[in-house]
């Protein structure tokens, strides 16, 4: 699985590399979904498809907002980004599609757990709470994604590691 940073997307390889993406996920390879997930994936944040549409934009101006809101439902069906939502707030799209933890401040904004902190809160959970929720539920659990919400803003300490905002 290819994430954020593992494609050079300002070289055209980078471009084919989306396109093989694609392919491999189901989706014709268009130019409109070429353009949204490279946005997306080179933001280094959690988008929402308003912001999305304002940099495709930069580039191709013609591109509508419905454009974007179904290019991303499309690459959220193929498992190319997750769909985030938050409380009170418009949904946000994650091209890191790993299991992982998330930090929702009040006003909306979005850090990724660092990766070892993420891997360990998420490894804590008993498998066997998984496997009674699925027999409960009636469904196959495909994967994890855990939000914690803050009540106060990040502080400028260094010791915080290396979460990044993704508002």
């Amino acid at each position: 699985m290819l994430f954020r940073g593992e494609i050079q997307f300002e070289l055209p390889e980078g471009r084919e590399q989306v396109r093989s993406l694609l392919r491999e996920h189901g989706l014709r390879s268009t130019r409109q979904r070429e353009d949204v997930y490279i946005a997306l994936a080179t933001s280094g944040d959690h988008l929402t498809a308003d912001e999305v549409h304002r940099s495709v934009r930069l580039t191709r101006a013609g591109m509508s907002l419905a454009t974007v809101y179904n290019t991303l439902e499309a690459l959220a069906g193929a498992g190319l980004c997750t769909r985030l939502l938050t409380t009170g707030g418009a949904a946000r799209y994650d091209t890191d599609v790993s299991d992982h933890a998330h930090v929702v401040t009040a006003d909306g904004r979005i850090f990724d757990v660092p990766d070892d902190l993420s891997e360990r809160l998420l490894n804590s959970i008993d498998s066997d709470v998984l496997q009674e929720i699925e027999h409960r539920l009636g469904m196959h659990l495909a994967g994890l994604s855990l939000e914690l919400r803050a009540e106060t803003q990040p502080s400028a300490s260094p010791n915080k590691g290396k979460a990044r905002s993704r508002s």
